[in-house]
């Protein structure tokens, strides 16, 4: 007779969104068929056993902001922007961490080929099947485009055939930021197709402005090291270009998503134009919580280069005051995404944080152009500062999110749950429910696991560095299981590259819009759906 079960869990804590209780688990197929007290002798007969011996028990989780094989041109020669990882390597990454799902990005250029984001898609789609992942993956797709016709019918397909129901505008990045007129077409497009706008909320004139060579400005003052990143970006950036966003949604009742939310006065913004009735989601990140502007003058060397380590985009908040701030958004709803931002360059790669040397003129003068190699950039590294306007403005993240959300920091063990609803995904991901994927981490129980100082060399990517090097961990995932699987265990990797296979997404919940928002045709534009 067949078994009832493949795989049970018990002995477990587990999450569900509602509360926590011990429970068992019973899987089959792939997917979970119940949660029960207890199962027979009967009904165990031919399964697999984990004893969770009372830990948590949570939904495997879902990063829903991973860039993986983005190549982007950064500077004047083109030298930065390669990502370190791809498939294969940061979903062995992510699966490490207690990740079972990944939202990553097919990105479209200026470029006339990229006109066409079916394209672009689909050319994103064989590297993802070039490597194939450990882990479940899906796309969003990042448009710098405006074209009419491209946004009239290509998006329906995107979403019914490929099920992408979310994009990503840049108000920042002079390869990437749309005008607001721009933004207006795509987001208006995008709510017509229940597709969610993610926005990356930074007013580049500002940092332009603030960043010149001209007089007064921070190049022509020789304030170039890492730290002044920060200053190229203080807060009001954010705050402006979220309350223009904002306003923009506002007017065509488009309903819109932030990302990497890293500010006291974005999530200020945000929270109040939630208390509107306005249809405003956000999401944010572990650096947010954990790093402060002085992360970005941790180290002293003579170049200071290394403090590039610590550059993300927007920078984190000014002091370690502003983390009970933000963590206080967790609380009241104001985020609902908990994501990675994971975007991976490595630290001594001419395509990596040393374009931030090899582009600025200044600290090359002298030295032989593209005969660095080896052992030689990193003599280089140790003699020259750069200029943070060319380093690669990202970070690895990716293998320990979850980790940093559940047991670093927040000081509330499993309080903390990720929503991820808000991609198309639910309930089919992120739940622990009769029907939905068996998509679990189980983690080590709290009483028997010694904390550890993380190293680079803990983590799976395929990066030269964390910014958590030395960081204390008070428990890791312990099992790893997608649809059903173990994809790792006890420390190891068990699972096998291809295991991980695509996600077509569902229509977004955020295209429902607000019932509470104005729709007042003498204040907003909602004659434009009549």
């Amino acid at each position: 007779m067949e078994s009832k079960f493949d795989l049970v869990v018990v002995n477990g804590n587990v999450v569900t969104a509602s509360d926590i209780s011990t429970c068992c688990i019973g899987i089959k197929d792939g997917k979970i068929r119940a949660l029960a007290d207890s199962f027979t002798g009967d009904e165990l007969k031919g399964a697999e056993v984990i004893d969770a011996q009372g830990a948590y028990v949570m939904p495997g989780g879902i990063d829903a902001h991973v860039h993986l094989c983005q190549d982007l041109e950064t500077g004047p020669h083109g030298l930065g922007g390669e990502c370190a990882d791809n498939f294969e390597t940061g979903s062995r990454s992510a699966a490490a961490g207690g990740t079972t799902t990944i939202i990553t990005f097919a990105t479209q250029t200026r470029k006339g080929e990229d006109r066409s984001l079916l394209k672009v898609v689909e050319a994103y789609n064989t590297r993802a099947e070039e490597t194939g992942s450990y882990v479940d993956y899906g796309f969003h797709i990042i448009i710098v485009r405006n074209d009419a016709d491209i946004l009239e019918n290509e998006m329906p397909i995107l979403m019914n055939d490929w099920g992408i129901s979310s994009i990503k505008l840049f108000l920042t990045y002079k390869t990437q930021c749309l005008t607001d007129s721009q933004l207006l077409d795509v987001m208006f497009a995008a709510r017509k197709n229940a597709i969610t706008t993610m926005i990356h909320a930074e007013n580049g004139d500002m940092i332009e402005w603030l960043t010149g060579s001209v007089e007064n400005k921070l190049e022509q003052k020789g304030m170039v090291a890492p730290f002044y990143h920060a200053l190229s970006r203080p807060p009001i950036v954010e705050g402006e270009a979220t309350n223009r966003a904002i306003a923009l949604a506002q007017l065509i009742q488009s309903p819109i998503l932030f990302v990497h939310v890293g500010s006291v006065l974005g999530a200020a913004n945000l929270r109040r134009a939630q208390t509107m009735g306005l249809p405003i989601y956000a999401e944010t990140c572990p650096q947010y919580f954990h790093l402060t502007w002085n992360d970005l003058k941790r180290f002293h060397s003579p170049t200071c280069f290394e403090n590039s380590k610590m550059i993300c985009s927007p920078p984190p908040p000014l002091t370690v005051s502003d983390h009970e701030d933000l963590f206080v958004g967790l609380a009241n709803g104001t985020f609902t995404i908990y994501s990675s931002d994971h975007c991976p360059f490595r630290y001594d790669h001419p395509h990596g944080k040393l374009s931030g040397v090899l582009e600025h003129k200044p600290s090359m003068e002298g030295e032989i152009e593209h005969q660095h190699e080896g052992k030689e950039l990193q003599g280089l590294l140790r003699r020259k500062q750069g200029a943070f306007r060319f380093y690669s403005q990202w970070d690895p993240w990716c293998g320990d999110t979850i980790a940093f959300a559940i047991y670093w920091g927040t000081g509330k063990g499993s309080d903390f749950t990720t929503e991820i609803c808000r991609y198309g995904m639910y309930p089919r991901k992120g739940a622990l429910m009769p029907g939905s994927d068996a998509d679990l981490v189980i983690w080590h129980p709290d009483e028997t696991f010694k904390s550890f100082h993380l190293t680079n060399s803990m983590l799976h990517h395929n990066v030269d560095y964390t910014p958590y090097e030395g960081t204390e961990f008070s428990n890791w995932p312990r099992y790893t299981i997608l649809r059903g699987k173990i994809i790792w265990a006890n420390g190891e990797i068990v699972g096998k590259v291809r295991d991980g296979k695509y996600v077509k997404r569902g229509p977004s919940l955020l295209s429902q819009g607000s019932p509470r928002a104005d729709r007042d045709p003498r204040r907003v534009a909602s004659w434009l759906y009549e």
